[in-house]
């Protein structure tokens, strides 16, 4: 499995040559070949990107993202579909039913609110907000119909950010709501990679129907893996001013972080991509063993 995440920052010119990538930076190249990258993070500068390198890109299934001049991400680029069996597998998506999407929804949300709880219980909170959550993660309903997702996160946030603290996605109004989005675009970016590596259309969610998000199914299947970084910038970024190059680069780095996925202990981008497979088992065979929720108080970040 690819590994590497590499993060670009000020470059003059990446490009291929004989399958790698070479980023050329203040009159020196620096050599990666493509079979290791499962990322590229690029900021600042006015860094030339090739078409040849674009090509590859594609090509290897290597997630690249852009980053605007606050360096947050704004765009991904990512293979379309590079599935050996695209159109079996489009077709069969658009045939899950209206009660496996709502299905998986259910198991999705239970996995997001359980590691909800897991964070408030790792940093000892209140013991009433963490009862809560266990009672709104007990009584999901087939497609979430009460809105347990909605009501669990405004709980959960207030308890560990405090009650002062707003969830801000557009635009950032403070270090820890730069820090969550940063991660999170990073982890989504990710999960779009290994959702078109098993031939899934992202467009397709099982909750979330934007017309406009290319992204909905990676948006869905992604929320158990938010607490990750809502980790992360709770033990370094509460006191911190602005998200600062090394914060990036640490952000960027948990997808390397191990964590523990059913019995097994992987990286976060092994744990995605078990999960991937989990689903796919899960929504086409009713087949449950191999979907699991990953246990966020297990994390170790190197």
């Amino acid at each position: 499995m690819t590994w590497r995440i590499v993060h670009v920052n000020q470059s003059e010119k990446m490009h291929l040559k004989l399958d790698n990538l070479v980023v050329k930076k203040h009159g020196e190249e620096f050599v990666i070949p493509l079979s290791d990258i499962s990322m590229i993070v690029a900021e600042g500068g006015d860094t030339i990107v090739t078409l040849r390198l674009l090509s590859a890109l594609s090509k290897y299934n290597i997630a690249l993202i852009v980053c605007d001049n606050e360096h947050l991400p704004t765009g991904i680029f990512h293979s379309q579909n590079g599935h050996f069996r695209a159109y079996k597998k489009l077709q069969n998506q658009i045939g899950w039913t209206q009660d496996q999407k709502d299905k998986m929804w259910q198991i999705v949300t239970y996995f997001k609110i359980n590691n909800q709880q897991d964070v408030l219980s790792m940093f000892e909170k209140n013991i009433e907000a963490i009862q809560l959550l266990a009672d709104y993660k007990d009584h999901v309903e087939l497609g979430d119909r009460t809105n347990r997702e909605g009501h669990a996160a405004k709980v959960y946030f207030n308890e560990l950010f405090g009650k002062q603290f707003t969830r801000v996605t557009q635009q950032e109004t403070d270090v820890i709501n730069a820090g969550l989005n940063y991660g999170y675009a990073i982890m989504r970016a990710q999960m779009a990679r290994i959702v078109s590596g098993y031939g899934l259309n992202g467009l397709l969610g099982i909750f979330h129907k934007n017309e406009y998000n290319q992204f909905n199914l990676v948006d869905d299947l992604m929320e158990p893996f938010r607490q990750i970084v809502d980790v992360w910038v709770y033990q370094n970024l509460r006191n911190q001013e602005y998200l600062k190059y090394e914060y990036r680069l640490q952000l960027t780095n948990l997808l390397n972080a191990k964590i523990k996925y059913g019995k097994e202990v992987c990286t976060v981008t092994g744990a995605m991509d078990k999960y991937v497979k989990g689903f796919i088992k899960c929504i086409d065979e009713k087949e449950t063993s191999k979907f699991f929720c990953p246990i966020v108080s297990s994390i170790e970040v190197e």
